[in-house]
């Protein structure tokens, strides 16, 4: 009996182990997916997010997959039927998501707010921007190049600077000294590496490049303040609310104020 009973289990045991290598597989695949959140961040939040993201991976065990882009794009990617973990958006881009039903009620983290602004290349000469609307003008006039974002991509800043120079009446003028690229980050780089005179972009990208210089804001009355929020995609998990959490927590509340997020 006690023969049989051996023949039985080293008959079974093969079977077993098939089923134990499968379900360890399973589990693995499951992990790996776990492991990673997803976020897709408008440009204004790229520092930030880069900021934080090793302290998350060693505080959290999770790794970011991160896409940065304009706010119109990575909106227009969600209620496409996208689904990353946790989007960080305007306030506008943000609504246009919730009323679409794609975001988690209650989960919204507000990070501030920030402002289009001009930048110069690291060491050049800065000019006064921000004193007074004939100041801004002087500057622009005298700029050999300018660069913003581009509004037809939901660009932010891209869409009130464009705006802005109507409202100047320096559109026509300008016209052949600027040029339009399609997300901030691009913007800000082709400053630093001095293909622009003047970029025009969010505060936050500019102070968060160490290869520009923050000229200054817009003067009254062409200001522009942008609040930022990051939330949860519906059905995302938990590796996305650790994500929230870091940047509601104070080590993600240091990381906005460096870059300029107004906390108020």
């Amino acid at each position: 009996m006690g023969h049989s009973r051996a023949t039985g289990a080293a008959a079974r045991r093969p079977a077993l182990l098939v089923i134990a290598a499968a379900t360890a597989l399973s589990v693995a695949a499951s992990a790996t997916r776990a492991d990673t959140v997803r976020i897709y961040a408008a440009g204004a939040a790229q520092g930030v997010v880069l900021r934080l993201e090793p302290e998350f991976a060693q505080v959290s065990g999770h790794r970011l997959d991160t896409v940065f882009d304009t706010v119109g794009a990575l909106r227009q990617r969600v209620l496409a039927g996208e689904t990353p973990d946790v989007v960080i958006l305007s306030g506008a881009g943000m609504a246009a998501l919730e009323q679409a039903g794609r975001i988690d009620a209650g989960s919204a983290a507000d990070l501030g707010s920030i402002f289009v602004a001009l930048a110069v290349r690291k060491g050049a000469a800065v000019p006064d921007v921000a004193s007074s609307p004939d100041a801004l003008k002087r500057a622009l006039l005298a700029a050999a190049s300018i660069a913003h974002a581009d509004p037809a991509r939901g660009a932010t800043a891209g869409t009130h600077f464009a705006s802005v120079l109507q409202r100047l009446g320096l559109a026509t003028e300008l016209g052949a000294r600027v040029t339009v690229l399609p997300f901030g980050g691009d913007v800000i780089e082709g400053v630093a590496q001095g293909r622009f005179e003047i970029g025009v972009s969010q505060s936050s990208e500019i102070i968060a490049h160490p290869g520009v210089t923050l000229a200054g804001g817009l003067p009254p009355p062409y200001q522009h303040r942008t609040r930022y929020l990051a939330a949860k995609v519906a059905g995302a998990g938990a590796g996305a609310e650790a994500f929230l959490q870091l940047l509601r927590g104070p080590h993600g509340r240091a990381a906005l104020v460096a870059l300029g997020f107004e906390q108020r």
